[in-house]
């Protein structure tokens, strides 16, 4: 009786082992199938897309990042603020192009306004640009802040 119930046991145990094998390589080709969908999705979505970082500060020493953002090719400074956040503006046209004026609710006023902000890598400095942040292009991996700064100071601080 005892090599009987052995011999069932060792059965059981070898069924057990071969199922969980097959079972393990049918996950693992599961697995890779869809690592290499998940990186053809990513490899389309990099032709198509760049990652931004966006820092939104509001005067009041609260700030908020937007760390890769995904946004469309041939974004602006000002498409990517529309993106992360509720936004109004004036569009003055031509050469003036649009102002941010009110974001997240926090308007701008006589005494503040919203100004927005590249940063240069390459000499580790916020530069703010002298044109409209609707012409301002983004390129992969930029970083762009909005500022709610006083206009009795000018220069304005830069983003800390």
């Amino acid at each position: 009786m005892e090599k009987r119930t052995f011999t069932y046991v060792s059965l059981g145990l070898l069924v057990w082992a071969i199922s969980g094998t097959l079972l393990a390589g049918y996950y693992l080709a599961r697995y890779n199938m869809y690592q290499k969908e998940y990186n053809n999705l990513v490899d389309t979505l990099e032709s198509v897309s760049l990652s931004a970082s966006i820092l939104i500060s509001y005067g009041n020493d609260t700030k908020t990042w937007k760390n890769a953002t995904i946004l469309p090719l041939n974004s602006t400074a000002f498409t990517a603020i529309s993106e992360i956040a509720d936004t109004e503006y004036q569009d003055y046209g031509g050469e003036l192009g649009v102002l941010v004026t009110s974001v997240n609710g926090l308007a701008g006023n006589t005494t503040h306004g919203w100004l927005y902000w590249h940063w240069d890598g390459e000499k580790s400095v916020w530069v703010m640009p002298e044109y409209s942040s609707a012409r301002f292009l983004l390129h992969r991996d930029d970083v762009i802040a909005f500022t709610y700064v006083s206009y009795v100071t000018w220069p304005p601080p830069q983003p800390t």
